[in-house]
């Protein structure tokens, strides 16, 4: 008995529906696959948000008052806006020295939006951006070859627009605020209360972010740094107060029980 086989009309007609089945199999396949990758890269970008965000309140909350030398020698307050480059500038305490290295745990740092150039490797070219930067120095008085720690900490960023608050919330465009009080010692520039923060990107849109700076707040802060001061002395035929002999001096315990024989 002669066997049969399959005709050429049947073996094109299967590679025809396993052709159909394959195709709508490698479509889903690949929807899933960029499904998969659009997600990764969102979450990605959520991750760069969120340590911008964290990087940005733990720096400004534990702000501090105090003043530095710029490269050239000259004093800055503790707190500074420049409006031409929309760049804040202040130190912040707080600056963890787990290695016990030679330095303070004061820390100056400054915040700027910068232009980049970013290449296009699917196109083959390559297009300008901007990016926030985060500055920081080992020492705060530096000198002219010290050189900044530079971070980036978000791209694709399109405007910043910085907004200081005083402790009544009033609110400024420039800091010390343009109030008509000129502020001729960098010591003396006070430091806002909040700090308001829009960031406008391409792909979230315009973020609106409030920042409180310094934990307990300034004034507090530049009462405990006071170093401690003596008690006036008592006016002129008033006697001491107790536990004084007239020299500043704690007068010596007195044994109840008398001296010993």
């Amino acid at each position: 008995m002669r066997q049969r086989g399959f005709t050429l009309l049947e073996l094109i007609v299967v590679i025809g529906i396993f052709g159909v089945f394959a195709t709508m199999a490698y479509g889903g396949l690949n929807t899933v696959l960029s499904a998969r990758a659009k997600i990764e890269q969102n979450l990605q970008r959520t991750e760069e948000y969120d340590r911008a965000y964290l990087r940005l309140r733990n720096d400004l909350q534990n702000a501090a008052p105090r003043p530095v030398r710029d490269g050239n020698g000259e004093l800055q307050p503790a707190f500074g806006f420049d409006s031409y480059d929309a760049r804040v500038e202040f130190t912040r305490g707080g600056w963890q020295n787990l290695l016990s290295l030679p330095r303070s745990t004061l820390e100056r740092v400054s915040y700027s939006l910068e232009d980049s150039e970013t290449a296009d490797k699917s196109r083959g070219s390559r297009f300008q951006e901007k990016r926030l930067v985060r500055r920081s120095w080992y020492v705060l008085d530096r000198a002219s070859q010290t050189k900044p720690v530079e971070v980036t900490l978000l791209d694709r960023v399109q405007s910043v627009d910085w907004r200081f608050f005083d402790p009544s919330g009033q609110r400024s465009e420039t800091w010390p605020p343009s109030n008509g009080t000129a502020v001729t010692n960098a010591a003396n520039t006070p430091t806002p209360t909040a700090v308001e923060l829009k960031i406008t990107t391409k792909d979230w849109g315009e973020l609106r972010m409030i920042f409180r700076v310094g934990a307990e707040g300034t004034a507090r802060y530049a009462e405990l740094s006071k170093p401690p001061q003596a008690p006036p002395p008592p006016p002129p035929g008033q006697p001491n107060p107790p536990g004084d002999n007239g020299d500043n001096k704690p007068e010596p315990p007195v044994d109840p029980q008398g001296p010993l024989e």
